[in-house]
C-alpha cells in the first residue's frame, strides 16, 4: 500500500451506496506535480467511502482540497498483457482554496518600521564596536 497526501481538484463525482447504506463517491481527480517542464496536471481515478465521500458529494465537482489516502494497484490480466490500474482511495478529505498565483514581495513595498527597543540595541552595538554600518537596520 502506497500512502499519499495530495492537493487535488475533483473533476467528476458519481455516487452509489453499499449494502450497509454507506455512501461511496468515485470519479476523476486532478493533481499537480513538478517536472522538468514545470508544473504538470495529471488525472487519477478516485473512490472514497463514508465521511470523505459525503464531503466530496456535498461540494460537487470542481472542488479543491487536500486528500489523504493510498494508491490501490489492481492487475487486469488480458492474456499475455497485464494492465495495472491505479485508484486513489481517499480516506480523509478537507476542502481548500486553490492557489491562483505565487505571491512575491515587491521591491517598491514600504519597509516595516524597526521597533524602538531594537533601534536601541543596534545603536549600542555600533558604538561598542567602533565600526561604521549602513543606516538601514535589518529588522
Amino acid at each position: 500500500m502506497i500512502n499519499t497526501t495530495s492537493t487535488v481538484r475533483i473533476k467528476s463525482v458519481n455516487q452509489i451506496h453499499d449494502q450497509e447504506g454507506s455512501l461511496i463517491a468515485f470519479g476523476i481527480a486532478e493533481f499537480y506535480y513538478r517536472s522538468r517542464e514545470g508544473v504538470v496536471a495529471d488525472e487519477v481515478p478516485y473512490r472514497s467511502k463514508g465521511v470523505p465521500a459525503v464531503v466530496i458529494n456535498e461540494q460537487g465537482s470542481g472542488v479543491h482540497g487536500i486528500a489523504e489516502g493510498y494508491l490501490n494497484l489492481q492487475v487486469d490480466n488480458q492474456g499475455e498483457y497485464k494492465e495495472k490500474i491505479v485508484t486513489f482511495v481517499i480516506k480523509n478529505f478537507v476542502t481548500a482554496q486553490p492557489i491562483n498565483k505565487v505571491t512575491q514581495t515587491s521591491s517598491n513595498s514600504p519597509k516595516p518600521e524597526t521597533p524602538g527597543f531594537a533601534k536601541g540595541l543596534v545603536e549600542e552595538n555600533i558604538t561598542s564596536m567602533n565600526e561604521e554600518f549602513d543606516e538601514d537596520i535589518p529588522f
